[in-house]
């Protein structure tokens, strides 16, 4: 059975702006969590799903080889008019997996 960690990154977030790529404490929000999430033998895959192109990149270059990868996402499920039923529902068609989880980044102390 296959289980994927899904971080949903959004390019210029609503309410604080690129807050998944930001530096802060020589890291992004975005790579403390797949470092996380790389450490869980349970996962066997991590999906970024993402309309930014920084983002991709980052995935791309830093965690090629490792089980984290990204799938672009179309601008409209990035948008304030898709609802979160459709967003998730979307997730589920595009997520080739058994089962999925959605993680944010965020830093948790």
């Amino acid at each position: 059975m296959k289980i994927t960690a899904v971080l949903p990154v959004r390019k210029g977030s609503q309410r604080v702006k690129y807050r998944n790529l930001c530096t802060f404490a020589n890291t992004t929000l975005l790579e403390h969590k797949i470092q996380m999430l790389l450490k869980v033998p349970e996962i066997d895959a991590i999906v970024v799903n993402t309309n930014s192109e920084a983002a991709i990149e980052l995935v791309e270059t830093k965690y090629a080889g490792t089980k984290a990868t990204f799938h672009r996402r179309e601008e409209y499920y990035a948008s304030s008019e898709c609802s979160g039923s459709e967003f998730f529902k979307h997730l589920g068609e595009v997520t080739d997996t058994d089962i999925f989880f959605t993680i944010h980044a965020r830093f948790h102390l």
